[in-house]
């Protein structure tokens, strides 16, 4: 079986190069406040919630079971605004089924946009709970590394928490989160593999006790969550037989089938 790397795309856009950006902006920020009361998952008393804006069908169920999910205090502990951030889901339609979903967010956003790619539509729902959980943790790492570069005092710290290495002891923001952070999304899924992944499997294994279908096997909860991070030094650890368990899980859980093998 060949290897398949479906990726879990970040982008942290800082900045409206165009008119056509803006004019899609305006759109989203429309389109968000039709869905902001009558979307599942809206609730303006949690630390994260979630707007729905995609027509996937069975994503307002795992938002429903998630939002509870990532609101228990387990997760609390990463949050560095006291007032938690806001995500909005909407479709978008990528070439191929490798890129999942990916973050948006510009300087000036109050919520972070997050595009589905329109292939999970065939995608079982731990595989959409495994998806929005590890965009969200992208969230978390943007939310922090914009606070602390304003030298909020509780991004550092959490910073600092994370017990990574510093690149030069005289200087804070040498600290390996900026150095990764700045290499964009592959630095970013390092740091989600080196700080996330037991928080991700708690977060996902608590998804599947409350959520009751018969598309979870909560075998491959821990395999699905490597979806994205195939790139890390961690996953390249694993043995070929890990990997290729890996791959079949993920392969299984997104309803790609025999034919991508």
């Amino acid at each position: 079986m060949a290897p398949l790397f479906f990726g879990i795309l970040f982008r942290f856009v800082l900045i409206q190069s165009n008119e056509s950006k803006t004019n899609v902006n305006l759109l989203l920020r429309s389109t968000i406040s039709k869905h902001t009361e009558k979307s599942t998952g809206w609730d303006s008393s949690l630390s994260i919630r979630i707007i729905n804006g995609s027509s996937l069908k069975r994503l307002p169920a795992v938002i429903k079971d998630l939002s509870v999910v990532l609101n228990e205090s387990k997760f609390e502990d990463l949050l560095v605004s006291k007032n938690g951030f806001t995500v909005y889901l909407y479709d978008v339609t990528y070439n191929s089924f490798e890129n999942s979903a990916s973050v948006q967010y510009q300087v000036n956003d109050t919520m972070y946009h997050l595009e589905l790619n329109r292939f999970n539509k065939l995608a079982n729902d731990m595989a959409l709970a495994a998806t929005l959980i590890h965009e969200i943790m992208h969230c978390v790492l943007l939310d922090i590394y914009k606070r602390a570069i304003r030298q909020e005092t509780k991004a550092l710290a959490t910073i600092q928490g994370f017990g990574l290495n510093k690149n030069d002891s005289s200087n804070f923001f040498n600290n390996d989160f900026f150095v990764l952070m700045n290499r964009g999304n592959d630095g970013q899924h390092e740091l989600i593999s080196r700080l996330f992944l037991p928080l991700m499997k708690i977060l996902l294994d608590r998804f599947t006790e409350l959520h009751k279908t018969a598309s979870i096997e909560k075998r491959d909860v821990g395999f699905i969550l490597w979806t994205g991070l195939q790139e890390t030094g961690a996953y390249k650890k694993l043995s070929d037989e890990e990997k290729r368990t890996i791959e079949l899980a993920i392969i299984t859980a997104k309803g790609l089938g025999s034919d991508h093998d």
